[in-house]
């Protein structure tokens, strides 16, 4: 059976877990219209972290995510209603009930070292993507894959293990950047895409360098001669440096900055509801966490309202453990986790682990997470839980945090599709299960059948009882969703607070 190509509202056949959706509104100052687009200048991009690599498949910042989108393509990108647009690929068919999708490939491309954009580019990035020993987060990012054929050099038919009816929608995000045949093992220090901006210079915790490519497929959306990222740790002097004209953008920003600086006038600064949220990860894999009633326990200890309104200032709406913030499409009914502190006791008491203290680790390169950690650690205090918080740089973190330690808090950007979200994230196999555990017995097939599904009724069927266990049995708490804030002088044309984490920088331009 062949089904059409995927446009319009057919696609929405497809959408999985729209995990963002930009119900806030922008400050007025950003509702100011920007004049046309205007060539030249250099864009200083400020956030408070620099990229942890510069391989797009295999880097875990968002400022080497935002590297990415001005350095290379995708396949596509989507439009302000989470449609897939052209970007490398100028047609998608899905064939076999969407078990195989046949790409069509944009001709007359090149990457910044001169080599031709064929089909085996594709196939090499995605065979790459399958290799977990050099993939990274980007392992198995397009989706379940079993194999990628090229059929000339603008065509590629991608077969999948399973029907897989987000695969147009998965592919748009920045760890499936389509990479260079020849160099392939080199990206990290020979960066080449063929996106509107090449690579330059990076000085590890300090800049990336990057100027206009010249021979970029599409130069009306190119308008800028050069993008400098600069990483200044401390949010004071972050503000200080776009009020004194040193950055022209921030991002990434505290609720505080944002409040200040919504202020200032010559800035824009913005606000918007997202689907991006911190955690407080009890790992399941390690003691005490391993026991379940530990975990339940810990879920009663949270004041969730508190913590939006004082944490996030209230910018920011409560989280209930499970991914998909209020409002989105295929989020059930379930009951709201509350603060009930002799309820956590008693499962304290019956799990029969006796008395607990914990380092909680956090880092305060990851706002507002330490006062998470501090509002937490003060609740649970309370039932003679003793959390000692720490709070150490992103690099120690990123080393001997994540994945090593019990309790710790991390950060995650919404994500487009249910693949992203849910498998990616809780499937045992997935590369964010951070545990590797599966919740529950046959949990793991739940997902697999959720991927697999085309029809709208059955993909809601089935994530409303995948989502009903995450909300019961994971070991990742999610207290609540954050607003996404940024701030620009307001030289700055063309910029949209991103649905989904990371700014794309080439569609950015300077007004003078």
């Amino acid at each position: 059976m062949r089904l059409p190509i995927f446009r319009g509202p057919t696609r929405r056949m497809f959408l999985g877990g729209t995990g963002a959706v930009l119900t806030g509104a922008a400050t007025a100052a950003a509702a100011i219209p920007d004049a046309a687009p205007r060539q030249g200048g250099v864009l200083r991009f400020c956030r408070p972290d620099g990229p942890d690599m510069l391989d797009p498949m295999a880097n875990n910042s968002i400022s080497a995510s935002e590297f990415s989108l001005a350095v290379y393509d995708r396949l596509v990108t989507l439009d302000q209603n989470d449609q897939p647009v052209p970007q490398l690929a100028t047609g998608w068919q899905a064939e076999k009930h969407g078990q195989e999708w046949v790409l069509t490939l944009r001709e007359g491309v090149t990457f910044h070292d001169g080599q031709e954009f064929t089909a085996a580019n594709v196939a090499a990035t995605i065979e790459r993507s399958l290799d977990k020993s050099v993939a990274g987060i980007g392992y198995q990012a397009f989706g379940p894959v079993r194999s990628v054929q090229t059929d000339g050099k603008h065509k590629v038919r991608v077969v999948l293990h399973a029907p897989f009816g987000e695969f147009p929608v998965a592919v748009s995000i920045a760890v499936c950047s389509i990479l260079p045949l020849k160099g392939i093992g080199d990206l990290r220090q020979t960066p080449n895409g063929t996106g509107p901006y090449q690579f330059r210079d990076f000085q590890p915790g300090q800049s990336v360098t990057l100027e206009r490519y010249g021979r970029f497929w599409n130069p009306g959306s190119q308008h800028l001669d050069g993008i400098r990222m600069v990483f200044v740790h401390e949010a004071v002097a972050m503000q200080a440096a776009l009020r004194g004209g040193q950055v022209d953008v921030l991002t990434q920003l505290p609720t505080e900055a944002f409040l200040v600086l919504s202020k200032v006038p010559g800035i824009r600064a913005y606000s918007v509801s997202t689907g991006n949220y911190q955690t407080v990860q009890i790992m399941g894999n390690m003691a005490p966490f391993d026991n379940p009633k530990v975990r339940e326990a810990f879920r009663y200890i949270p004041d969730r309202p508190a913590i939006v309104a004082g944490a996030l200032f209230g910018q920011g709406k409560v989280g209930n453990d499970v991914p998909l913030p209020p409002g989105n499409i295929y989020l059930p009914e379930l009951p709201q986790w509350k603060q009930d502190l002799p309820r956590a006791r008693k499962l304290l008491e019956d799990s029969g682990v006796g008395p607990i203290e914990l380092d909680f680790y956090t880092t305060s390169d990851r706002q507002p997470a330490p006062k998470l950690a501090l509002a937490f650690a003060a609740e649970a205090a309370k039932i003679g839980v003793k959390l000692n918080v720490r709070d150490v740089p992103f690099t120690e973190y990123a080393a001997n945090v994540a994945r090593k330690k019990p309790l710790y808090n991390a950060n995650f950007s919404a994500a487009p599709t249910l693949y992203s979200s849910l498998w990616r994230c809780y499937h045992s196999k997935g590369p964010y299960n951070y545990s590797g555990i599966e919740l529950k017995s046959g949990f793991d097939s739940k997902i697999d059948a959720l991927n697999a599904a085309v029809d709208l009724a059955e993909r809601k069927s089935l994530a409303a009882e995948v989502l009903r266990i995450i909300h019961e049995e994971n070991d990742r708490m999610i207290p609540y969703f954050r607003n996404y804030f940024a701030a620009t002088s307001s030289k700055v044309g063309g910029f949209v607070p991103p649905k989904f984490g990371q700014v794309d920088m080439r569609g950015l331009w300077l007004t003078a």
